[in-house]
């Protein structure tokens, strides 16, 4: 399993749990009981598919600079090697 498809398994996991996090904080801190019916299958699951494509639209955005970062560094080893 490459690196890439460990880390899109490791963040749709962790997006589940943020699902669950979210209702809960939902239910709990507002105090709307009526909201603990999303606490089912089906509504983690809706609600973790909200949150799966968030979290990967902020790990490609935030992985900008690190890609521009290692081409940068790939040339100059290219330089070096050619030396």
């Amino acid at each position: 399993m490459s690196r890439r498809q460990k880390q899109i398994i490791t963040l749709f996991v962790f997006s589940i749990a943020a699902a669950i996090i979210a209702i809960a904080h939902g239910v709990i801190f507002d105090l709307n009981l009526s909201e603990i019916k999303r606490l089912t299958i089906w509504g983690i699951a809706l609600t973790a598919l909200v949150i799966f494509p968030t979290i990967l639209f902020l790990e490609w955005l935030f992985d900008w600079n690190n890609n521009a970062q290692l081409e940068e560094l790939e040339k100059r080893i290219k330089k070096l090697e050619e030396k």
